[in-house]
């Protein structure tokens, strides 16, 4: 049994080792294990649905539909707006833990919201439950959900629902009151996720808190509370609270003399050899380059911009025994597709042999055929 401070001196290889593993990114999982893959790393994240479904394409051996399928039919994934206010795909079951963590710490910047909607706190809170209550397990487009939440309402709060809609809905979303239906055309629709789901159990807040804190470093650690808190979205109380209570379970360690904390657990399960050679091609906005609070391990800081991208955009990156080595862009026409590598460096062939294998099973999702995979 590892005491509770031991400290363990880990190389960077041995770390991405263990988060590859933990990612899914070693080996694809079964398509019946689909939903487990998206809990296992913390969400897909889905501001760009199609990125979301290669995301768990790339873990799991499914095609898109598969992820529709869990989405709209099974619905055993659930989208809505959770870390960092960002669209994401979820395992419904997680969805109480997310929603009762996320609602217990309330908004950021309230005093601003406030002024902003011209409310008190008070009638704040009424407004989110409101667009809560009006939902039901029947999908309501944005313009109906508008018209059923803003009847009663001072004028100041439905001129703010009219022209600034979204940005209610995702505090309401992060409190449990709302998630995704699918689409009435080229209508987004919305739905209480309790009656949608049928099924949901309520968690103790601070309970939530530590269970999403011990799923998140189970994915990403080691890691500091600080990379915590910006993959949570900058609530700088959560870290500390999150770490604080799982302070027992916690070790820390030196990542070739970096601090960060790991579960104790995890620590004990480390690979004692070395995992075969890994190369992947990872969607944008992969989960594996969301978990901390900056990409410097991840590549040289002279790449960063071609990376983390102007507005937020994070690249498709090639990714080899967890570094990333370069970029990569697709083009989808007439059942075929073409993949283009940028790496950083020249690679060598057995990694271009390898993406080119990688290729394959993206093409193998979407339902086309490689044309060609070219080296810029």
């Amino acid at each position: 049994m590892i005491p509770k401070r031991q400290s363990a001196e880990l190389s960077w290889s041995e770390v991405n080792a263990f988060r590859l593993s933990r990612h899914h990114l070693l080996e694809r999982a079964p398509k019946s294990k689909l939903a487990q893959v998206v809990g296992d790393i913390g969400g897909a994240q889905a501001q760009v649905m199609s990125l979301a479904e290669l995301q768990i394409a790339v873990r799991v051996s499914c095609n898109v539909e598969d992820v529709r399928e869990a989405l709209w039919k099974k619905r055993s994934l659930v989208k809505t707006w959770l870390m960092r206010g960002t669209l994401h795909l979820i395992p419904s079951a997680d969805l109480p833990m997310f929603a009762a963590a996320m609602g217990a710490h309330g908004l950021r910047n309230l005093n601003t919201w406030l002024k902003y909607l011209q409310v008190d706190e008070a009638q704040l809170t009424k407004l989110f439950d409101s667009i809560g209550s009006a939902l039901n397990g029947t999908p309501m487009t944005r313009e109906e959900l508008i018209a059923a939440v803003g009847h009663g309402q001072p004028e100041s709060v439905r001129r703010i629902l009219k022209s600034g809609w979204g940005g209610v809905l995702k505090p309401a979303a992060r409190r449990g009151e709302l998630c995704f239906g699918p689409n009435r055309g080229q209508s987004v629709t919305f739905v209480r996720p309790q009656a949608w789901l049928g099924t949901w159990m309520e968690m103790d807040p601070e309970q939530a808190t530590v269970a999403a804190a011990a799923r998140y470093l189970r994915a990403y650690g080691p890691a500091t509370k600080q990379d915590f808190t910006r993959w949570w979205g900058a609530w700088p109380g959560v870290g500390t609270a999150a770490w604080k209570a799982l302070d027992s379970k916690l070790v820390t360690v030196s990542v070739e003399g970096q601090k960060a904390q790991m579960l104790g657990l995890d620590l004990k399960l480390l690979p004692k050899a070395p995992p075969p050679p890994s190369v992947q091609l990872l969607p944008g906005f992969d989960p594996y380059l969301m978990g901390h609070a900056t990409r410097d391990h991840l590549f040289d800081k002279a790449h960063r911009w071609k990376v983390s991208r102007v507005a937020g955009w994070i690249s498709p990156v090639v990714l080899v025994d967890g570094r990333v080595l370069g970029v990569w862009t697709h083009t989808v026409a007439k059942q075929k597709v073409r993949f283009e590598l940028k790496p950083f460096a020249p690679l060598s062939a057995r990694i271009v042999q390898a993406a080119s294998e990688r290729a394959e099973t993206i093409a193998a999702a979407l339902g086309v055929t490689v044309e060609k995979v070219s080296v810029a």
